[in-house]
């Protein structure tokens, strides 16, 4: 067995991390000095086990548990700013260990989980199955995503134990480069 770190296959618990988001994007006459795109603030305030819809304006703008200033500059929101309610899946690793799906997978899963990207099977120009891996340096790559210079990467055997050629190189040239070999992240 390679050394390198072992790819887990995280499976989804059922639940899920509900937070109410307020944000504004900049603009010339409203920049926010704390961030390029703009005002931004979530507060979690639960899980649940049935999300209607993972993601929308259908939560009541009355509850007080709405964010009203921006994290990066304390500006405050108004009522014509955006409002989001957000159900984010959480998944379990074989070990227990559990983690929130949102934003970048690679930024919040373990360097070398992975789930299923059934979302992505419509995109992807090759056929199989596409999975979502969490890289050593907080980014994510899908196993058949097109590659950078063209074609796409050879990915044999049946997760989590993937051998991929040629290796990946994310965000080159400062980003993690190796490869997956029986299942494990090895450096190049």
């Amino acid at each position: 067995m390679p050394d390198g770190i072992p790819l887990r296959i995280a499976e989804p618990t059922g639940r899920y991390r509900r937070s109410l988001r307020r944000f504004r994007f900049s603009t010339k006459d409203t920049p926010c000095p704390g961030t390029r795109w703009g005002c931004d603030a979530s507060a979690e305030i639960g899980e649940v086990t049935d999300p209607a819809d993972a993601h929308g304006d259908n939560w009541p703008h009355d509850d007080p548990r709405w964010p009203t200033t921006c994290t990066a500059c304390g500006g405050s929101f108004t009522d014509a700013d955006e409002w989001q309610r957000n159900d984010n899946e959480i998944y379990r690793l074989p070990d227990g260990t559990e983690f929130v799906f949102h934003g970048s997978f690679g930024r919040v899963a373990p360097p070398g989980a992975m789930i299923r990207a059934t979302w992505y099977d419509a995109y992807a120009e090759i056929q199989g199955e596409s999975w979502l891996v969490a890289l050593p340096d907080g980014g994510e790559w899908i196993t058949t995503q097109r590659a950078s210079g063209g074609g796409h990467w050879d990915v044999t055997g049946t997760a989590p134990n993937l051998t991929v050629s040629p290796s990946i190189w994310h965000n080159s040239p400062k980003g993690w480069h190796g490869w997956i070999r029986d299942g494990h992240l090895v450096n190049a």
